[in-house]
């Protein structure tokens, strides 16, 4: 080879030599020094792609590879960073370091007794670049009354830790205690039991013990309300014992009736499990079921016997009625009706054909059915005679006796008692008269001055309503061996029993009470005994 060929292929060899050295010098360059194989950083300072590259030409350029950078500055720890520099991209490391300790500051707490406060919220401030944990030094005794002293610690992510000391005050009163429903009302020391001091703000009076629920008893200590809940629960059944019960078919009960001793805080339901059969006779087990307010409930056994009803009710006190032309009738007045099973028994009373104001004889009938289905008839006779004369022919038969017996002077007791002793006297007794109405009998014995019981007491009725007195006509009840009748009137403004039929013996009933009535009645079998209960007017 020429010598100059070898000096050309000399220079070659060294022109591409030299070319690989920068290539190579320029590989190393780019990967190795245009980006930070890691960055430290102390947690909570905020960091950018531009903190990762050396030269400053790069620093504009420099950017996070989307979606490869996942870094959080308050979490100490190393995180793998990609660096975007134009096409090229770049690993590299973050490493977030926590090195400076919390700050905090608390303040002291109440609670009520057994209440747990958490640690966290003693603290007033607390600053630092991570998240912190708070917690108790040693676990304050919130079951124990008065005041402790208490030292909370603070540990952030980076193992820096920080402490405070504070006060736990605990309060004497229960935040809450459960009682069953129905107890005994609870005092205030079952609520405040460690606070003498404590006001009572809550009337206790207003609890209502039978009814579940949660009340709110508040007390005051030192100025601040604390609020106490009562449970008021019910998990006690209700409380109930069978009973035998003999009866009628045709005739149903409640389950309530056929149980004894129901007990309960709340209010029970009772209700059969299966259907009795009330209308079938026969001897029987069957189940009651007790549900209370609650939900609670309980089963009860009781026995049935019932017998088939085969009798008819039973009708008392019918009699034939008489009446004079226009007057009103009281068919009901006296009478009743009486069955052996059915306790609700009512009779019905059929008087259609009956005209008051026409002369004649009707017949009336009562009817009774009770729920079996058996029925009783009573049929009476009502007579209605005419009356030759009206209440006016009364009054003034009245005006011409008032006109001689009594007169604008006297007091009230004096006129009544001038009418008590004129128809004593004037009035003659004779066994019997017909009792149509007061009208009839007053009539009688005004014009005629004879008659029975009936006509006395109709007669004074007559002459102490014509003279402007409150009165009515009482009748003997029980109705012992025979009628009597009496009257009722008020003097100055006290009712009194006047009856101006004189014993034989000497006894006047005039202006007599009720008490001494009785008193006297007891020892004649029953003279002046009546139903005070059919009267508007109490008599004293």
């Amino acid at each position: 080879m020429s010598k100059k060929k070898r000096r050309i292929l000399i220079i070659t060899i060294s022109v591409v030599v030299l070319f690989g050295v920068l290539m190579a010098l320029n590989i190393y360059i780019d990967k190795e020094k245009r980006v930070y194989k890691e960055c430290s950083v102390e947690a909570g300072t905020p960091v950018s792609a531009s903190d990762f590259v050396r030269f400053k030409k790069d620093k504009k350029s420099a950017a996070f590879q989307y979606g490869t950078s996942a870094y959080d500055v308050s979490v100490p720890g190393e995180y793998n960073v990609t660096i975007q520099l134009g096409k090229k991209t770049y690993s590299s490391k973050l490493i977030v370091t926590d090195t400076i300790a919390p700050v905090l500051s608390a303040a002291p707490k109440t609670a009520m007794y057994g209440q747990v406060i958490p640690a966290e919220d003693f603290i007033v401030t607390m600053d630092d670049q991570t998240a912190c944990t708070v917690e108790f030094a040693s676990e304050p005794d919130f079951e124990r009354v008065g005041t402790q002293d208490i030292t909370l610690t603070c540990h952030d992510l980076g193992g820096n830790v920080a402490s405070a000391t504070t006060q736990l005050r605990v309060i004497g009163i229960y935040p809450e205690i459960t009682m069953e429903a129905g107890s005994k009302r609870p005092d205030a020391s079952s609520f405040a039991f460690g606070e003498t001091e404590a006001a009572l703000l809550t009337p206790l009076s207003d609890i209502k013990m039978d009814e579940p629920g949660d009340y709110t008893i508040s007390f005051s200590v030192d100025g601040i309300r604390y609020d106490s809940i009562l449970h008021l629960e019910d998990t006690t059944p209700p409380r109930a014992t069978g009973v035998d019960y003999e009866g009628f078919a045709g005739y149903p009960k409640t389950a309530e009736e056929l149980v004894d001793g129901l007990t309960d805080a709340t209010a029970v339901t009772a209700e059969f499990v299966e259907d009795p059969k009330f209308d079938e006779p026969g001897e029987r087990d069957i189940q009651i079921r007790l549900v209370d307010a609650a939900g609670n409930e309980d089963i009860v056994t009781s026995h049935i016997n019932l017998k088939k009803d085969d009798e008819a009710p039973v009708i008392e006190g019918t009699k034939d009625i008489s009446i004079i032309t226009g007057q009103a009738i009281a068919y009901k007045d006296r009478v009743t009706v009486t069955d052996n099973a059915d306790p609700d028994i009512t009779f019905t009373v059929d008087n259609s054909s009956v005209d008051n104001n026409t002369e004649g004889t009707y017949k009336v009938t009562y009817s009774a059915t009770d729920k079996a289905g058996n029925t009783t008839s009573v049929e009476i006779t009502v007579t209605v005679v005419y009356r030759p004369y009206t209440e006016d022919d009364v009054w003034e038969l009245c005006d011409q006796i008032l006109a001689q017996i009594i007169n604008d002077g006297m007091s009230e007791k004096e006129k009544v008692e001038a009418i008590f002793n004129w128809v004593d006297w004037s009035v003659k007794y004779q066994g019997h008269a017909t009792k149509i109405s007061w009208v009839q009998g007053a009539y009688e014995g005004l014009k005629n001055r004879i008659g029975d019981c009936f006509t006395i007491a109709s007669t004074c009725h007559a002459l102490y309503t014509r003279a402007g007195f409150e009165t009515f006509m009482i009748e003997r009840y029980p109705i012992t061996y025979a009628q009597h009748f009496w009257n009722a009137v008020k003097i100055d403004g006290v009712w009194y029993h006047c009856d101006a039929l004189t014993k034989d013996d000497g006894t006047r009933f005039f202006m007599w009470d009720s008490a001494k009535l009785k008193t006297y009645s007891d020892s004649h079998r029953g003279y002046h005994y009546y139903d005070a209960d059919r009267y508007d007017v109490k008599i004293p």
